[in-house]
């Protein structure tokens, strides 16, 4: 099984997927398509290494101006995939950033059917939660219909590799600060002590 997660950020790979990629490191690639500076590259790299895993792919776009040039975004996940043949893809909810809306756009456009012999398609498409966005600026069909159970410590591993990101997170009450309890929640309500909450696009059984 190989499973690629599409973040946005440095960052948001720990919030959505932290949980799955603890669970399955040696499967996980995490590509990144906004550049960090320095100090989240460090961080960055902390998260994975808690998580278990090695190092991301880099995009390389500007932050917070991904949506410029789209079709070179599509065409590095494209030669990317073509790399990587992956079974699963993980894209970001198009909630209310404008990076995590191009991010999903792009990602949805390079899992198409092309007429492209050697265009790779994924037989698997998830869109993941990143809970620190609570409003959705483009109403949507995606339902959070697949939930993956996590153990104590992966949800342990996943809010670990949250505070990773000691310049990104918030001080008091906010979701960032709260993440093995969201897990909890969205456990509970399926009758598991952990889980993320996934949206199922596209399936091919085989």
């Amino acid at each position: 099984m190989r499973r690629l997660v599409i973040a946005p950020h440095m960052d948001d790979e720990s919030l959505g997927c932290g949980g799955l990629l603890a669970k399955y490191p040696e499967e996980c690639v995490v590509a990144v398509v906004a550049e960090g500076d320095e100090t989240r590259r460090r961080e960055h790299a902390t998260a994975l290494e808690l998580l278990g895993m090695g190092e991301s792919v880099s995009l390389g776009f500007p932050d917070g101006r991904v949506a410029e040039d789209m079709p070179g975004l599509v065409r590095s996940l494209d030669e990317l995939m073509a790399r990587l043949r992956p079974d699963e893809v993980y894209l970001p909810f198009p909630s209310l950033h404008q990076d995590h809306i191009a991010a999903y756009e792009a990602g949805m456009r390079s899992a198409r059917v092309s007429m492209s012999t050697d265009h790779w398609v994924p037989t698997s498409l998830f869109v993941y939660d990143i809970a620190v966005y609570d409003l959705n600026l483009y109403p949507s069909d995606l339902r959070w219909n697949v939930f993956e159970e996590l153990t104590e410590a992966q949800a342990d591993l996943k809010a670990a590799a949250c505070r990773a990101y000691e310049s990104e997170v918030p001080t008091g009450l906010h979701p960032m600060n709260s993440i093995k309890e969201l897990a909890a929640s969205v456990g509970h309500v399926r009758l598991v002590g952990y889980a993320e909450q996934y949206a199922l696009v596209r399936q091919v059984r085989r």
